[in-house]
This record gives C-alpha cells, structure tokens and sequence, in this order.
C-alpha cells in the first residue's frame, strides 16, 4: 500500500514536469534573472519554428471602427468592414476587402483603409533578442490561466515595434494575450493602447480578437479618437514557399 501511494505521490510530481509546467510555479511569485532567461529561451525555441515554417497569417477580420470627439467622446462617424487579410511575418500587408459600411451606408470597398501596411517587428523569431529586451516580471492569470507575463522593449525604437507586456500560459508557453502600445508614434498619433487576445494552434499562434484605441493629432489642427474592435475567423497559416 505504501509503495502504491510513494508511486502515486512521484506521478503527480512528474506529471507538470512533463507537461511544461513546474509544480513551484504559481501567482506572485518572485522572478529570478535564471527564470526569465529560461522562459524566453524555451518562447523563442518554440515560436522561431513557425516564422520559419510559415510565411504568414490568413484571415477573415471583422472590424468596427468608431471615430470620436476626443474631449467629449461623442461619436462622429462609425465604420464596418469585413476583409480578408494576409499578415505576412516580415513584407508588407495583402488585404481583400468584401463588405464596408459608414453610418449603415454602403461604401465601395476598394475605398476602406485599413491604415496599417507594415507587420509587426516579432518577439520571438530568430532575431527578437536583436529587437527586444524580453524579460518575464510576474507570473498571473488571465482568463482563469496561470502565464507568464513578459515585458518586451524595444531596443532601437520603430512604429513597427511593440511596447509593452506578453502573457504566454505557464503550462505549453502558449500565447495568450498582449497589451501595450508601438516602440514609437507615427506622424499624427499621439497616443495609441492595444490589447490584443490569442489563439495557440499547436504550431503557430495567431490574434483572435482585439481592441485599439487611437488619438490623432495632426499639427493640433485635427483631432480624433478612434476606437477599433476587430474578430478575427478563419484563421490558416500560409506555407512558406520552398
């Protein structure tokens, strides 16, 4: 009886060993130098393999974009589209807009701008430790999952950057959500905050849904709020040609 309960005991030990997840891992937790480098490392080891298996994203995005008064919020004009984007890793973005509307008005939909054209700068392809310190500063939960949280910043600041947190779960490092904003603004923007949540697929990760809020301020003689709240489905990866 003894041994069967000794065997029991070692199983339950070795099961989160196994699966990625260290039973002395948990909320609050202090954050050596020894377990950040540790994280990254094995982020890195498993996310590199998608950048090199697979050129890019496709999906369909369905976006809701409002454009607001910036002092009194009220809404000026509201836009809805429905696209199919190509989010290639590293080249420009391809998109095929299929339905858009202003104020419940049917528009052209060669006439929508999506106001994005360069990809992200990645965290963890085979140069994110070029682009980014990465450092992993708590351990929490997000959506009832226990993560990492890892703050990426970018060394030599671009608007291609992004500034701010990482949460991959503790248990698979799958990535889960980010928060933050760019390495650096764009002409007319002067404030920008992303919160972005994300699907692991086992060999590639991709946004399911997200919320950007915008301000622009062109020359203090044109100003805006704008507010995006997008879906993304069906959601592929795109082969890398060989």
């Amino acid at each position: 009886m003894l041994k069967r309960v000794t065997s029991l005991v070692f199983l339950l030990f070795l099961f989160p060993l196994l699966y990625g997840e260290s039973p002395s891992v948990h909320a609050g937790m202090k954050i050596t130098p020894e377990i950040s480098k540790d994280v990254i490392a094995r982020a890195t080891a498993k996310y590199s393999k998608m950048y090199e298996k697979y050129s890019g994203i496709k999906s369909t995005r369905h976006v809701t974009v409002e454009w607001r008064h910036p002092r009194t919020n009220k809404l000026i004009e509201k836009e809805e589209v429905v696209y199919t984007r190509y989010d290639d890793f590293y080249e420009n973005l391809v998109y095929e807009v299929h339905k858009y509307t202003v104020n419940g008005e049917e528009r052209n939909p060669k006439s929508y701008d999506p106001r994005e054209s360069k990809p992200g700068i990645p965290h963890f392809d085979k140069n994110g430790h070029k682009e980014y310190e990465r450092e992993v500063v708590a351990v929490e939960k997000v959506d009832g999952k226990l993560c990492y949280k890892i703050k990426m910043t970018p060394r030599n600041p671009k608007d291609e950057h992004f500034a701010g947190h990482v949460w991959l779960t503790v248990d698979g490092l799958e990535y889960v959500q980010n928060e933050g904003t760019s390495g650096r603004m764009r002409f007319g923007v002067s404030d920008l905050y992303v919160k972005y949540k994300a699907r692991d697929f086992g060999d590639y990760f991709f946004f399911t849904s997200g919320y950007t809020k915008v301000t622009l301020n062109v020359l203090g003689l044109y100003r805006r709020t704008l507010i995006f709240n997008f879906v993304n489905k069906n959601i592929e990866p795109i082969p890398r040609k060989k």
